[in-house]
């Protein structure tokens, strides 16, 4: 039993070697085959290229390059690819580039949008249209893609028809590019790409954008792109995205859920409407959410200083909700003048107008005014406003302010109005309260660095009040200047009588020292005339 058990086990090992030498072998022929078919489908791959961009269903045109060269490994090199509507206009063009396929699909001539493995980009020029439900389609670059940003058109033209039929049109349009439901599975490498992109009535043109998508078609894409420099719509120094689209279930018409992380850096204020000439940076750091066509994004507006007429914030941050082309800002806080800001506003992305409100509060004189001499806390309440145009920015409110001094002067408080509008502010309702009167004024104005004053309102708490009007004010200086050096030469023709009439008991006064008295004497009455103009209540 044991010779029979013994000789049963040698012949089934030998078998057994002699069946993985087989198995071997076959894999190994079969390796050396595939290698030569891949080889020689390489060789043929132009050939192989031009029936596969003509068999093509999901871009509209003519796909061509002007050279190709290919691997065994199932990597195509390209240059000049060129994409080209039916009509003749260009919709990419790629100086060079890599697409890697799967080769087994190119030896069988299985030839479908799966065989893609993945598409390498560099030096090209994308231009992405998206329409109402953020579809994406291609369309021929504008011209705006070779000038300097900040001459990059803001908006394309506004469409003549209304929504309703640009939504009826939607289903109608001929699209450049039509996924057509195929299964997708790749990733997608641009390096130092220039990306164009319509959106509704946004425009933006954005310099060396460098990308790695992967997209699978029945899963996700998964996207984490950095961008240099932009213009249009808005300007800034560049965006930040990174994260998920969860794409399950999109054949059944649901839509995309958002996961991702979006960061725009150096945003241009006067880009964005805010102001005519403000241009510190503005970031802004978000978390998107919700559906692909109705995105919503949470996060944290800062700005490290932002200037505005009469006004420095330092370490600006705050809160920032947006969804269907509106800003919401809460929470914001900031620096000003050794005093707190606290604000919120509403902007419109797309109209670019805009409300902002907010208190300031304990904000130091001296430093807003530059003025040593000026020291009180003031506190105010601040309205921003704008219908869209840099140039109509309003800003108004009112103030107030704790006690403080004015050179050696003590103040109570202030308080008043104000507005301003360009190169004009305005003062109304202004009351200075010290410990021995009150000065008021309704109009003070500021046009162009010149100031306007209009009368002066001053009572004593003893009860006596009297105005000065504006048309005094420099005659009563002019008289004024007068009699202080009338009196400096009345002092020195004294002096020197003093010093000639030594020892001597009557003393003759000179006639220059006489006259000097008498011309004292007529600028004090011309004074006395010039105070004929105030009017005593």
């Amino acid at each position: 039993m044991k010779h029979y058990v013994r000789s049963y086990w040698t012949k089934y090992k030998q078998l057994y070697k002699k069946g993985l030498k087989g198995i071997a072998a076959f894999l190994a022929i079969g390796a050396i085959i595939f290698f030569v078919l891949a080889t020689i489908a390489s060789r043929g791959m132009g050939v192989i290229f031009n029936e596969v961009m003509a068999r093509q269903t999901m871009m509209r045109g003519s796909v061509t390059v002007e050279s190709l060269t290919a691997t065994p490994w199932g990597t195509l090199s390209f240059t000049d690819l060129v994409w080209k509507d039916p009509e003749g206009r260009e919709l990419l063009t790629v100086p060079s580039g890599k697409i890697r396929v799967n080769m087994w699909d190119v030896v069988t001539r299985n030839f479908k949008a799966s065989a893609i493995n993945g598409i390498e980009l560099n030096d090209a020029t994308i231009v992405v249209d998206l329409d109402d439900n953020n579809r994406l389609d291609f369309v021929p670059a504008s011209p705006d893609v070779n000038k300097p940003l900040d001459e990059v058109e803001p908006r394309p033209k506004p469409p003549k028809k209304t929504t309703q039929e640009r939504q009826e049109e939607l289903g109608k349009k001929v699209r450049n590019f039509n996924w057509e439901g195929q299964h997708l599975d790749l990733t997608i490498t641009l390096r130092n790409n220039q990306l164009e992109i319509f959106q509704k009535n946004r425009h933006y043109v954005m310099k060396n954008v460098e990308a790695k998508i992967h997209l699978d078609s029945k899963r996700a894409i998964r996207v984490d792109m950095k961008t240099g420099k932009f213009g249009g719509t808005a300007i800034g120094d560049g965006m930040i995205l990174k994260g998920r689209v969860d794409l399950k279930d999109v054949l059944k018409h649901r839509m995309p859920q958002l996961d991702l992380q979006f960061d725009v850096k150096g945003v241009d204020p006067s880009s964005l409407g805010f102001g005519d000439n403000i241009h510190d940076a503005m970031t802004l750091l978000t978390k998107v959410t919700g559906d692909f066509n109705r995105p919503l994004a949470k996060g944290r507006v800062t700005m490290p200083i932002l200037r505005i007429p009469a006004l420095t914030f330092e370490n600006v941050v705050g809160d920032v909700i947006y969804q269907d082309g509106i800003l919401n800002f809460e929470n914001v806080s900031a620096n000003v003048y050794s005093g707190k800001l606290e604000a919120k506003g509403v902007y419109n992305l797309d109209t670019r107008a805009y409300t902002i409100t907010g208190v300031a509060k304990d904000l130091d004189s001296s430093e807003a005014l530059k003025t040593p001499e000026f020291v009180v806390p003031v506190s105010a309440n601040l309205n921003f406003k704008s219908e869209g145009k840099p140039r109509d920015m309003e800003v108004w409110g009112n103030f107030w302010s704790g006690e403080g001094h004015y050179m050696l002067i003590p103040i109570k408080n202030i308080t008043g109005n104000f507005h301003n509008k360009g190169r004009h502010l305005s003062f109304s309702d202004v009351t200075v309260n010290t410990n021995i009167t009150t000065i008021s004024t309704d109009a003070l104005r500021i046009d162009n660095g010149q100031l306007t004053m209009g009368p002066l309102n001053i009572t004593s708490h003893g009860g006596s009040n009297f105005i000065l009007y504006d048309e005094s004010f420099d005659e009563i200086d002019e008289n004024m200047d007068r009699i202080k050096e009338g009196m400096k030469q009345a002092g020195e023709n004294s002096k020197r009588a003093s010093e000639s009439a030594k020892g001597i008991d009557r003393i003759k006064v000179p006639d220059d020292v006489k006259e000097s008295v008498g011309d004292v004497k007529r600028q004090m009455d011309e004074v006395k005339d010039a105070f004929k103009g105030i009017k005593i209540k």
